[in-house]
């Protein structure tokens, strides 16, 4: 880093000076850069107030691209929903009809400090969790274990209120008449009010759209500006597929606030699953490698801010020369460890030459614990296997 660099700071610290220029000029009695978290520390009316803590992560994210004028438009926007946000009402009669449920990855909200308040939520689909929110006219607020006390409700009740009013939405907005062809792709854009991921939620939607689609439902929701749907056929090649799964992993990869590359369909059942299909299947490569791009996208979030004295193993995504792809963890020697679920453990020793071996094969060998608390899981792994486990699982290794 030159001079100037240092002087001038980070990128991150540059963007952080704009925005508290932005809250100063627009009046908040106090405003404070707090580096560790990428955060400022906001009081409103009063300097001697309670704060708020507005985290700059993902606003940074949708402006490193975006030229000048449309920065300021963000920040402006940033300002209005987080520091200016009037908040949810006192009662849960007010409240009720304003929650919905929203899809975010499991470690949304990671990097928030122990202090702060926890927004409710319960498992939606892997590496996906279902929030709360309240829908407000330019933002929304995330629903909290405290608020929840304050309205005298339970989570089960905030939850299953979310949803009831997510499906009358969706009774209003839905569209299933026939497709026009074989097969049809519809995107549909978010417009803040639509809320369009969260009809994944609503009991039978993504089923009655067979029919608008041409077929079996895929859902893509790549990031949290809309979602893609395409309808499967009989006839589907990894060639035919493979171009629309491409397309959503390379939204993924570029979105400001990611949520998932993997596919969403529905079973004999109508309810949503995961699409994912077995090794041998023709499509099984290209929905693998959403799998696989998931999985070590989340891990690497979750040992961000994952502060533990034992080895946090990464997971990490290979490509073989064909172009499959597939991920891996190292369990070292003597090493404590705590080990995230992947395709294959890789297990270095100073005294032997590494090898790989599948997970379900070092499921048989050895107990795995999943550490409480974490989600994504992994494994606690504090000793070393004993010498004929590891030869056992030797001789089961795998050529990656």
């Amino acid at each position: 880093m030159g001079m100037l660099d240092r002087l001038r700071g980070t990128p991150q610290e540059r963007f952080a000076r704009r925005v508290l220029t932005a809250m100063r000029d627009a009046g908040v009695a106090s405003a404070r850069y707090l580096p560790e978290q990428f955060a400022i520390e906001v009081r409103r009316d009063s300097a001697q107030g309670q704060p708020a803590i507005a985290y700059l992560g993902n606003i940074y994210r949708e402006c490193e691209r975006a030229d000048r004028s449309e920065r300021r438009e963000r920040i402006a926007s940033f300002l209005s929903a987080v520091v200016f946000n009037p908040g949810a009402p006192d009662t849960w009669t007010e409240v009720a009809p304003l929650l919905r449920p929203v899809l975010r990855t499991v470690t949304f909200g990671a990097g928030m400090p122990t202090s702060a308040p926890r927004p409710v939520r319960r498992p939606a689909w892997a590496y996906l969790s279902e929030f709360v929110v309240v829908d407000q006219p330019t933002s929304v607020m995330y629903v909290t274990e405290k608020q929840i006390q304050d309205w005298g409700v339970t989570e089960h009740t905030v939850f299953d209120r979310a949803r009831r009013n997510m499906a009358a939405i969706a009774a209003v907005t839905d569209d299933t008449t026939d497709a026009p062809g074989p097969r049809t792709l519809v995107r549909m854009v978010e417009d803040g009010d639509a809320y369009w991921s969260s009809h994944l939620l609503v009991d039978g939607w993504l089923a009655a759209q067979q029919s608008r689609l041409g077929g079996p439902p895929l859902a893509f929701v790549a990031d949290t500006t809309g979602m893609l749907l395409v309808g499967r056929g009989a006839d589907d090649t990894p060639e035919t597929l493979g171009k629309i799964f491409e397309l959503v992993e390379h939204e993924y990869r570029e979105a400001a606030r990611p949520i998932s590359p993997v596919a969403l369909t529905v079973d004999h059942t109508g309810a949503v699953v995961p699409f994912l299909v077995p090794a041998g299947d023709p499509l099984y490569e290209i929905t693998h490698r959403t799998e696989v791009l998931m999985a070590t996208s989340e891990y690497a979030a979750q040992a961000h801010h994952l502060e533990s004295d034992a080895f946090v193993a990464a997971c990490t995504l290979a490509e073989r020369p064909d172009g499959s792809v597939l991920s891996f963890a190292s369990w070292g020697e003597g090493v404590d460890t705590l080990l995230p679920r992947a395709d294959f453990v890789a297990f270095p020793s100073d005294e032997l030459s590494p090898f790989f071996v599948a997970w379900d094969d070092l499921e048989r060998e050895v107990d795995l614990e999943p550490e409480p608390g974490l989600d994504p899981v992994r494994y606690r792994l504090r000793t070393w296997p004993h010498p004929g486990v590891v030869e056992r699982l030797r001789k089961v290794a795998k050529l990656l």
